[in-house]
């Protein structure tokens, strides 16, 4: 099976990226294969200026951001992380 990496950043000021912290840790309790990557704003500046961050929140899965400035419904973020599953 695939894996997948989903970033999210880290913002303890942010209580929208706090949200979509718990809903991406309630969403892939049950599958395999999955990592979370927290990006902190500075320490990780390179990497989210490299994936074009530039709202938050934001949910980047496999390098491809998939959501951002909103947060998305717990449907919408499983079919997100089902469809790089299925990628090859």
């Amino acid at each position: 099976m695939k894996k997948i990496v989903i970033e999210l950043l880290k913002s303890e000021s942010c209580p929208k990226c706090k949200a979509v912290k718990e809903l991406v840790m309630n969403a892939i309790k049950d599958m395999k294969n999955v990592e979370v990557k927290f990006l902190d704003p500075i320490l990780d500046s390179k990497r989210i200026v490299e994936l074009g961050i530039t709202t938050a929140p934001i949910i980047v899965i496999n390098g491809k951001i998939k959501f951002s400035g909103k947060i998305p419904s717990e449907t919408e973020l499983r079919n997100a992380i089902k469809e790089e599953i299925c990628m090859k």
